[in-house]
């Protein structure tokens, strides 16, 4: 009885498409080395054809971190090298690439965030924090009536205003680069359980 118990299957297993190991990146890596991962990127984009794709969707304005970050998944995923050892290699690549993009007189960029941008917004954040902390501290020692407590909370709800501005307008600029394309209700079909298709 109890080894019928054995050969029984795991809950579960039903809903799998696929037995264990099968999928590559459940097997032994085939590369385990950073030095074995940089030989292998490099020796695929000396490819001349590979190295020129890339440097087409980097010049169309693609920056390289997603690039890198696309090679060192697929990699994964393909069972050539681990997850932490694409992590290790992804800053050589991107100065690879960054290197080449040069040599091909490609104004290129690594990534699309704006460091000053994210410096500032990291600053409002702590600003917030800090002015929230004075105002629970003030309340404990002085009370909700206290006109200090109410300038904090007054510096609190500007600063947060001002984020919240600062935000519409950035997505207000995303909306114009790419317009709504008109609807016409007409046609509009429902959808869903609940349509009445067919009555």
């Amino acid at each position: 009885m109890e080894q019928a118990l054995f050969g029984a299957p795991i809950p579960g297993q039903g809903l799998m498409t696929h037995g264990p190991g099968d999928r590559p990146w459940e097997r032994p890596a085939e590369i385990d080395t950073v030095d074995d991962a940089l030989a292998y990127y490099f020796t695929n984009l000396r490819d001349p054809e590979r190295i020129d794709d890339i440097m087409t969707v980097i010049d169309m304005g693609l920056p390289i971190e997603p690039v890198v970050k696309t090679l060192t998944t697929s990699a994964t995923m393909n069972g050539i090298h681990t997850l932490d050892v694409g992590l290790i290699v992804a800053p050589v690549l991107s100065e690879f690439l960054a290197a080449v993009a040069k040599s091909y007189d490609i104004d290129f960029k690594y990534t699309n965030v704006d460091p000053e941008k994210a410096r500032t917004e990291k600053e409002n954040l702590k600003t917030q924090m800090m002015l929230r902390m004075a105002i629970d501290k003030g309340i404990q020692e002085s009370g909700e009536d206290d006109e200090g407590v109410a300038l904090l909370k007054e510096m609190a709800a500007t600063l947060e205003e001002e984020t919240v501005v600062e935000e519409a307008d950035t997505a207000a600029e995303n909306d114009m680069d790419s317009p709504p394309e008109p609807v016409d209700l007409q046609t509009v079909k429902p959808k869903g359980l609940m349509a009445r298709e067919g009555m």
